[in-house]
């Protein structure tokens, strides 16, 4: 089962999972603008674009930290050959950006 399916009797492990990847403000960024996105698609260029990132540390971090994280979390598709993510929505994400869509400040 994945952090995000769980449903009324989570693990630790699974717990941890969602809160790492809800603990990270970019992370929390990109979910966002991906679940907003009309088709739950993005390119990386986009997505670097969502994190105020022009520099090569941004594009770095989300093409080898960030991305990778979330698939590995079955949350995004990321196709490297393409240079596009797709969105992979579950009810307890959806509720969780909710959440955070409710409680974002200005900059976010």
């Amino acid at each position: 089962m994945l952090p995000f399916e769980f449903r009324d009797s989570p693990d630790s492990s699974n717990l941890d999972s969602v809160f790492e990847t809800f603990s990270d403000d970019q992370r929390r960024q990109l979910l966002c603008h991906l679940s907003e996105s009309s088709d739950g698609t993005a390119t990386v260029d986009e997505l670097r674009d969502v994190l105020d990132g022009d520099t090569r540390r941004t594009e770095t971090r989300l093409r080898h930290v960030h991305l990778p994280h979330l698939e590995s979390l079955s949350l995004v598709d990321y196709d490297e050959r393409s240079e596009t993510v797709r969105y992979r929505g579950t009810p307890l994400l959806e509720e969780l950006l909710d959440c955070c869509f409710e409680h974002r400040t200005p900059q976010e």
